[in-house]
């Protein structure tokens, strides 16, 4: 009998910055991989991101494994730790992510949509906070 999939929970944001704490002193003592994705939802017009970032949510839950950290970080904003993950590894869920939410995301509005999408895992001697802003300074660029 095969085993049924748990939805992977959102975080709240604090739970999400214990978590990566916690998943870099795993990194630091161990050395084993980590990476972090940050999803971010771009509109042309504002007014719909509460309704959108559900929906985007739930994209990303749903892809998710049940060891990887998912929050909501900010109204258009997600931030998925990916333990024991590679960056091309990391690069391949966000792929999946941002067509399972354009096709999701595109019956809701008529364009004017665009889910951003950028992985970063930390160099040996960096940590994975490092690994976050440099992902989020990719997707400010």
């Amino acid at each position: 009998m095969r085993r049924q999939r748990r939805l992977v929970p959102l975080d709240t944001r604090t739970d999400w910055e214990a978590a990566l704490l916690h998943e870099d002193a795993r990194l630091s003592r161990y050395g084993r991989a980590a990476s972090v994705l940050v999803v971010d939802i771009r509109l042309a017009r504002p007014g719909a991101e509460d309704r959108l970032a559900t929906e985007v949510g739930a994209v990303i839950r749903q892809l998710a494994r049940e060891t990887d950290r998912v929050a909501r970080v900010s109204q258009t904003r997600f931030h998925v730790l990916l333990p024991e993950t590679l960056e091309p590894e990391a690069a391949a869920l966000a792929q999946r992510v941002q067509r399972a939410c354009a096709a999701s995301v595109a019956t809701s509005l008529d364009g004017g949509v665009t889910i951003a999408t950028a992985v970063a895992s930390p160099p040996r001697g960096a940590t994975l906070v490092d690994a976050l802003r440099q992902a989020q300074d990719s997707l400010a660029d």
